[in-house]
Order: C-alpha cells, then structure tokens, then sequence
C-alpha cells in the first residue's frame, strides 16, 4: 500500500474471533507529510466504553483503535493504541511480552484527538484522529520510507467484545500482536 499527502481510505473488514460485521463498522483515513502519519479512524459500534484515562492505561479494554508498525529493516515493532478517551498506549519491543512503554520525550510525537458524532442505547459513533512522527520515532528514515504495518479496532472489556483488523490475522486465539501478519507500506 502506498500513503502520499493525499488521503486514503480503507476500511478494516477483517473481522475476527467471532466478532460481527453488524455490530462494528471502520474505515481507516491515511495521508503523510515529512514523514508524519496521519491517520483517520470513523468507528460506528454498539457500545462506547471510555473508562481508561491514564497514559499507557489498559486501553485495548475501552473502545480502542490501534495502529502497529515495524521499521522495515528491524525485529522491534511498536503498538499505539488509542481509547475513545483520548489515552494512548504507546510501546515497543519484539514480541508481545517484555513491551518497552516510549518516554514521555517521545510520547510528544504522538497526537490524539477524539471527536463523539453520536452515542446512544442503540449506536455510538465517533472519530480518532492520530498523527505519529515515524522519522522521530525512528520506525522510517529520510533514506527508507517503507515500514510494515497492521490497524486494529478491539473492544476487550465491551459486553460484546470484538477484534478487527486491517490485514488478516490467521491464528486461532485473539492476538493482534503478530508482526508477521504487518503489510509492507511505503510512503509516497
């Protein structure tokens, strides 16, 4: 896939682990500039939950966006997730365990907005905007700027959890962090 200054949109329509197409809806809204992505998400789902405030609180159990990213010639990929809330999550590491939480330097980075369209007993609809400095955070470079990437919608501590992705995930058991399932992108 390649992201240029001018928006694409893609919609997540993996859904995973018995989630259901009725009940959550994404599209995906991605654009750069200087190695800055900016990235869209436009949820419309059952319930909103927005419990977690805290940076690098549990967010993945709120209603939760998330974008993982790896530097094209690295084993390390990074996770920032994002809470209805407005918290995020940010981390990196090579696997799922021993994840290593970015400072507060670069957190600064990371950009985070949430705007609520509509929420009520029967739908809730609202947007996450997020913009990560890839070159700041190292994950591309002036010389490289391609990386491998996955965009996720979850819900753990919904009444009805769900698990969404942008790429497909072929394991058995919930687990977005599989980098070997990431899409290579290029920016353009």
């Amino acid at each position: 896939m390649d992201i240029s200054s001018k928006p694409v949109t893609v919609s997540l329509d993996s859904y995973l682990w018995g989630s259901r197409r009725e009940d959550t809806q994404v599209t995906l809204t991605l654009k750069h500039e200087n190695g800055i992505l900016d990235a869209l998400f436009c949820v419309r789902e059952k319930e909103l939950r927005r419990m977690v405030y805290e940076p690098n609180g549990k967010v993945w159990t709120d209603s939760c966006v998330e974008l993982f990213i790896k530097a094209e010639d690295s084993c390390e990929y990074s996770n920032f997730e994002f809470s209805a809330s407005g918290a995020f999550l940010a981390c990196h590491g090579e696997g799922r365990k021993d994840r290593i939480r970015y400072s507060e330097e670069e957190r600064k980075n990371i950009e985070c907005s949430v705007r609520i369209l509509e929420n009520n007993n029967r739908q809730s609809r609202y947007e996450v905007h997020v913009r990560v400095n890839l070159i700041a955070l190292g994950l591309v470079s002036e010389k490289c700027m391609s990386f491998y990437m996955n965009a996720y919608k979850c819900g753990d501590g919904l009444k009805e959890p769900h698990f969404i992705a942008l790429f497909n995930i072929d394991t058995p058991q919930p687990d977005f962090h599989r980098s070997e399932f990431f899409r290579k992108v290029t920016l353009v």
